[in-house]
């Protein structure tokens, strides 16, 4: 790989994406929210929020301008939350006159629908820059905590697009970089679905474990919550079988057993009894599964699509029931055949 690659977003993933791009790129340009921030970064060369172990090379270029990293990159990472997102694009859009975006291939790396919109981040994406720039767009999901990542451990991803031209370009792009293994599909509504809604799996998966339900208890909520994801996404257009890859049951086998999950160490704490607005206060990282189960609960009531576990973990985060209470509802739902 011999071209420079764009960053926006320098928290825990942009920073581990930065650190790994570093090993093979000879240049990576690394977008931070601030000036500030941008000046600490570069005097420390480590990241004081996220992942302090790790050193950023003098090959990662860090700085708090959209043009300087558009002057130099053809690839740009999106590696902002998705409550971030319209946000990141619409600054983008603000330099449009000096660029012309449509030579450039935007990766979308959030996990969520946070949005108020409740769109997908594509959507997002197309709502911004406009339907042509479609073209130029790609999602990146699958099993890939930041931590393992920036100390370039083997990971394996998935990488979605419309076009499959940019999809064999971003096969080149990753060809180097050693620890990464990509493989690509053009479902890109069914892998955006399946990163965004593993999180409130997750959260439910947490909470099991915080009551001390024991590993059955997580192991049904596992299977059934990968049938809850398929069906939303089947309903809402998605292909069932991009549920079965990385960046549905892959992710969530990872997000819902790992102390490294944000989402399952917020669903721990509920479980053993604490306030959820003190644990989101106390958080430095962004927990999307918890603003995605909203958007979620409410798209599944307006379109009548069976979620019992996303019901109650929405119940558990807005509506005041009970951890164990959640547990109860659950069990004390009506037999069913299990594959209708």
């Amino acid at each position: 790989m011999n071209q420079p690659v764009g960053i926006i977003g320098s928290g825990s993933f942009g920073t581990a994406l930065a650190a790994s791009f570093s090993k093979s790129a000879p240049e990576v340009y690394l977008k931070c929210r601030n000036p500030e921030f941008a000046d600490e970064l570069k005097t420390k060369r480590y990241n004081e929020y996220y992942l302090k172990d790790v050193l950023l090379g003098e090959n990662i270029i860090i700085t708090a301008d959209y043009e300087t990293v558009f002057k130099n990159c053809g690839i740009i990472f999106l590696a902002v939350p998705s409550v971030a997102l319209k946000d990141t694009l619409t600054n983008i859009k603000k330099i449009r006159d000096k660029f012309n975006l449509g030579g450039f291939i935007f990766v979308n790396t959030a996990k969520g629908l946070g949005d108020k919109s409740m769109e997908l981040p594509h959507k997002v994406f197309e709502s911004v820059l406009g339907s042509s720039m479609l073209e130029r767009y790609a999602v990146l999901s699958g099993p890939s905590f930041a931590a393992e990542v920036s100390r370039h451990l083997p990971t394996a991803v998935c990488i979605a697009s419309f076009n499959d031209k940019i999809l064999n370009e971003l096969k080149t792009f990753f060809k180097n970089i050693i620890n990464f293994r990509i493989y690509t599909l053009n479902d890109v509504k069914g892998v955006e679905l399946g990163g965004a809604l593993k999180n409130i799996i997750a959260i439910a998966a947490g909470i099991s474990d915080g009551l001390g339900l024991g590993n059955n208890a997580r192991a049904a909520l596992l299977t059934r919550g990968i049938v809850e994801i398929t069906r939303f996404g089947e309903a809402l257009g998605a292909d069932r079988q991009t549920f079965t890859g990385l960046s549905g049951l892959g992710d969530l086998m990872l997000t819902s057993t790992s102390d490294l999950s944000r989402n399952r160490t917020v669903g721990l704490r509920i479980g053993r009894g604490e306030d959820i607005n003190s644990i989101l206060n106390g958080m430095k990282m962004v927990a999307e599964g918890v603003a995605t189960t909203k958007s979620v609960h409410n798209i599944a009531q307006e379109k009548n699509i069976y979620m019992p576990i996303t019901e109650v973990v929405y119940s558990v985060l807005y509506e005041g029931l009970k951890p164990a209470d959640a547990i109860i509802k659950l069990l004390e739902r009506d037999i069913k055949d299990e594959f209708i």
